[in-house]
């Protein structure tokens, strides 16, 4: 929410799930209008009752695309732990920054794999490690490091302009987080940032053109 501008009139959340985090959006902007797409019925049917307006389908559907083609432009698009669960985020990313009003935001956190967890269980235990959620979720299709994050947005059209880290020694356990702060600086940085939040803005909005 603090990668939010308060400004915002209308705001996309990409895989908004139930719409609990409706509340939150409007408590930071508002006057907001809140458009979702989720692609469970079941979710989709509960998050109708706490924002304006829900698309039921996949991100990557090609109907969900040009369903989000016919609506007005958006001043924030939200892909909260989306984009590592699409086989090809690229082309997803390039046609939701499409949708952008000018000066309007894209606003991701994904995973960062380069967590120390990582290299526990590939270094130690000789095996990807495969869990019900976090860094490592089983249905995650695709997994990146900062880098892979930056070149991703750019290569979508975008610029960062904020960036976030939630930081914790093992993901799973909140009283890491006190350890890790203590670690939270080159060349270690990489090690203990299990989520990686930016916000981008159109490169092309950006230089004024």
């Amino acid at each position: 929410m603090r990668l939010l501008p308060p400004q915002s009139k209308r705001v996309l959340d990409v895989g908004c799930g139930a719409g609990m985090s409706a509340a939150l959006i409007r408590e930071r902007c508002p006057q907001v209008r809140v458009i979702g797409v989720e692609p469970s019925p079941e979710l989709a049917a509960h998050a109708r009752e706490n924002l304006d307006e829900i698309l039921q389908g996949r991100i990557d559907d090609p109907e969900t695309i040009r369903a989000l083609a016919a609506q007005e432009p958006f001043d924030a698009i939200i892909c909260a732990d989306v984009l590592e669960h699409l086989a090809e985020p690229l082309p997803v990313l390039q046609a939701l920054t499409e949708r952008l009003a000018i000066g309007g935001c894209v606003i991701t956190s994904i995973p960062n794999v380069r967590h120390l967890s990582t290299f526990l269980a590939l270094g130690l235990l000789g095996t990807w490690p495969a869990r019900d959620r976090g860094i490592h979720d089983r249905t995650h299709l695709r997994f990146f490091a900062r880098g892979d994050i930056i070149r991703l947005g750019r290569a979508a059209g975008l610029e960062p302009r904020g960036e976030r880290r939630n930081v914790r020694l093992i993901e799973s356990k909140a009283w890491s987080l006190v350890p890790a702060k203590c670690l939270d600086f080159w060349p270690f940085r990489g090690f203990v940032t299990f989520q990686y939040l930016h916000r981008w803005v159109r490169a092309d909005h950006d230089r004024g053109d």
